[in-house]
C-alpha cells in the first residue's frame, strides 16, 4: 500500500502540467498547479519573515516560485494570478501596494520561465460572495482524489488559489 507522500510523488511524475495560479499573500503566496484540468500539486510558499521585515527598503526573494515550477514537467506554461484591488472597505490600502509589487515579480519570474501569464481581479473570478461561502463552493468542485495533492487544505489562501485556477480553466460556475 502507497502513502500519501508516495501516491503523490507518482501523481507528479505521471502529470504534464500546464497551469499554475496563484493567490499572493503576506509572508507567502499560495498556488495550484493543474494537469488536464486536475490539481496535481497545491500549497504554500513561505519567504522568511526577515525578508518581509525589510519590505519598506529591500523587497524579498521571489525567485522561490522557481522551485516549485521544478516539481512536475511542463506540457504548456500557463499562469494565472490574483490581482488585487483597493476598495472602498479595504482597511489598508498600503498592504494592497505591497500585494501588487509581489504580482509583478510574480509575473516577471513566471514570464522569465516561458510562461504566459494573465491577471484576474477577486471580484471578476468569485463576484462578491462572502469568503466562507465561497471556499465551501471551491471545496465542493475538487474531486476527493485530488485532496492528497493539496498541502493545507483548510488554508484559505490555498483554496482561493485553486479557486482561481478553477476559474481559469473554467471547470467551475464558482458565484
Amino acid at each position: 500500500m502507497h502513502s500519501n507522500s508516495q501516491a503523490h510523488s507518482q501523481v507528479l511524475s505521471q502529470s504534464l502540467a500546464d497551469l499554475i495560479s496563484i493567490d499572493p499573500g503576506f509572508r507567502y503566496f499560495a498556488f495550484a498547479i493543474f494537469s488536464e484540468g486536475r490539481i496535481v500539486k497545491a500549497g504554500l510558499s513561505k519567504t522568511s519573515s526577515e525578508q518581509w521585515e525589510v519590505w519598506d527598503t529591500q523587497p524579498p526573494d521571489f525567485t522561490n516560485l522557481i522551485e516549485i515550477l521544478g516539481t512536475v514537467t511542463w506540457s504548456s506554461k500557463t499562469a494565472v494570478i490574483e490581482f488585487p484591488q483597493v476598495y472602498q472597505e479595504t482597511p489598508n490600502p498600503n498592504d494592497i501596494v505591497k500585494l501588487a509589487a509581489g504580482c509583478g515579480a510574480y509575473t516577471a519570474v513566471l514570464q522569465s520561465q516561458g510562461f504566459e501569464v494573465s491577471w484576474v481581479k477577486p471580484k471578476d473570478w468569485k463576484g462578491t460572495v462572502p469568503k466562507d461561502i465561497m471556499l465551501k463552493r471551491i471545496l465542493a468542485k475538487i474531486d476527493p482524489s485530488e485532496y492528497t495533492c493539496i498541502e493545507k487544505p483548510k488554508d484559505h489562501n490555498v483554496i482561493d488559489a485553486i479557486g482561481v485556477g478553477l476559474w481559469k480553466l473554467k471547470r467551475k460556475s464558482i458565484p
